[in-house]
């Protein structure tokens, strides 16, 4: 601001507050040339300036004025009231969530257009957001929810069950198993990682941090295994990756053949399974391990034959078990009784090993023999009657291949898995779940059972959840919806009922008319995420 018009705005000021202004609704052009002759002030353009910033001043002053006259305090704060209760409704604590929902309820039909605008938003929240919405929009009992329900339910994913299957090579293997299967891969990896270690010290550094990685990464192998490839400017243009790779399976070097049969592992390169057959049957003991593992990568069934063979008459304990896993992968079903023969290995890692592979495979004339190594492996009259087979990981892979292989005749034994306190607890919680999967309606009874156990371990009830999530009865419903209310299991038993689909449907339905509020929304919530649209009406009405 200029000086003249600093000492008329400071003059200005003081005018006011003597009053001179008082009650004006705006200061006129001859009042101004006062104050700038008091000022010393002649120049018009400054005269002229704070006569449009005044007039400015008093227009946004009006448009303000005009701008409220349509809405009544009560009203803005109740739109604004509406805005913060609908960011509750994605809040990350369920408590403030429901409040939330109930109270834009009790405000009713101004909360319901809002409501149904969040829900039309492009950028709206999917899935358990919109749940807390539409639980909303149900509360206000607006008559536009049944409409609002049926084209939001209508709009939901399809739920399955908790033990989710993936494809592998064809056949649907579980997550559970999947996992096991890599938890033995990374073992294979960190004991020739280690053997490299003690072999080459820190020339193999870069190769053994490679190994033991959690993340693996083909383009690492490929470097180490090409690092010494070739003298400089003599390298052939031509030459492909995957030909540079299979050369480096002929370096004098042990490290160098170890990483470019790994990388050609983990690139699932099936050109090379001649090659890396030979590596399994030639070469010294870690780069035979490293080659089962990687065939069993590749998945080709032109390996199982020499697979096969090492895997019964390999004097190497690595070499039997990376095999049975690499035909396991490969899914040999002709490997089935030689498998179940490797159950009576002397070594407990070729048990465990054999067994995963039986599961994967899922025939189930290994039901039997994998039977026998749970119930062998378990004390009676204070003696076992083998002690390989009561390794905890003999034991948890047998029952994750039981629960793989899906036959019902495993049910007695996974049963008494379940209930022996002794078992370790990882090994019940896996009874628990394989339970679950061969999906015997008859096992419900023993398995609300353990979930009322006083002291039952986290891990087993978790289990036991997921089992009952994943069998299709009505009573296993029933025994989850009881469970509603223990803040011990609520989010768990919530995951599996939404899990159960169309088997919960009819057993939550009921409970819209039970008396029960909280359990009426925990209801609602579960029903509007399952998007069965026979739930509509029943919803509607619970809320009319």
């Amino acid at each position: 601001m200029s000086r003249a018009k600093s000492k008329i705005s400071l003059l200005f000021v003081f005018l006011v507050m003597f009053g001179l202004c008082s009650g004006c609704v705006g200061i006129d052009k001859g009042l101004l040339n006062i104050i700038a002759d008091a000022s010393g002030v002649k120049d018009e353009t400054s005269i002229s300036a704070v006569s449009e910033d005044t007039e400015q001043d008093e227009e946004q002053d009006t448009e303000q004025e005009n701008t409220g006259a349509n809405e009544t305090g009560p009203e803005i704060s109740n739109k604004t009231r509406i805005i913060n209760l609908i960011q509750d409704l994605e809040s990350s604590s369920q408590e403030t969530r429901l409040a939330a929902a109930a109270e834009l309820g009790d405000i009713g039909v101004p909360a319901a257009d809002a409501l149904i605008e969040k829900l039309g938003d492009e950028g709206s929240e999917p899935g358990n957001v919109n749940s807390y919405i539409l639980l909303a929009l149900l509360e206000t009992g607006d008559e536009r929810a049944a409409d609002v329900l049926i084209q939001s339910l209508g709009e939901g994913e399809e739920l399955s069950g908790q033990n989710e299957a993936e494809e592998y090579e064809g056949r649907e293997i579980s997550e559970e198993m999947l996992q096991a299967v890599e938890t033995k891969d990374a073992a294979m990896k960190e004991y020739i990682a280690d053997s490299l270690d003690d072999e080459y010290g820190t020339e193999a550094e870069t190769l053994v941090q490679a190994l033991n990685a959690e993340e693996q990464n083909a383009d690492v192998y490929i470097t180490i295994a090409l690092s010494g490839y070739g003298d400089p400017g003599t390298e052939d243009e031509t030459e492909t990756e995957t030909e540079k790779l299979i050369r480096a399976l002929k370096s004098e070097n042990g490290y160098t053949r170890t990483a470019a049969v790994m990388a050609l592992g983990e690139l699932e390169e099936r050109t090379a399974v001649d090659l890396l057959l030979q590596k399994l049957t030639q070469d010294y003991p870690l780069i035979r391990t490293g080659a089962a593992l990687s065939l069993g990568m590749i998945g080709d069934e032109r390996a199982s034959e020499t697979l096969l063979k090492e895997m019964k008459s390999s004097g190497d304990e690595y070499i039997r078990s990376s095999a049975a896993i690499a035909l396991g992968k490969i899914g040999t079903e002709r490997a089935v009784p030689f498998l179940t023969g490797r159950l009576r290995d002397g070594k407990a890692d070729v048990r465990s090993s054999a067994a995963l592979a039986l599961g994967m495979i899922g025939d189930e004339t290994a039901v039997e023999p994998l039977i026998e190594v749970l119930e062998s492996g378990k004390a009676a009259d204070g003696r076992v009657k083998s002690v390989l087979n009561a390794n905890p990981e003999v034991r948890k892979s047998a029952v994750l291949a039981l629960g793989e292989i899906g036959s019902k005749d495993a049910t007695g034994a996974l049963i008494d898995v379940l209930v022996d306190e002794e078992e370790s607890q990882e090994v019940r919680k896996i009874a628990a779940e394989s339970l679950g999967k061969i999906g015997d309606p008859w096992t419900v009874e023993t398995l609300a059972g353990v979930l009322n156990e006083e002291e039952a371990h986290t891990s087993v009830t978790g289990g036991v959840i997921s089992a009952l999530g994943d069998i299709e009865d009505r009573k296993a419903a029933e025994t989850l919806i009881e469970q509603l209310d223990d803040e011990k299991f609520e989010s768990p038993v919530r995951d599996a009922l939404a899990g159960m689909g169309e088997t919960a449907v009819e057993p939550l339905i009921e409970c819209l008319s039970g008396g029960d509020e909280a359990l009426k929304t925990e209801a609602t919530l579960l029903l509007i995420e399952i998007g069965d649209e026979r739930a509509v009406e029943p919803l509607i009405k619970a809320f009319r």
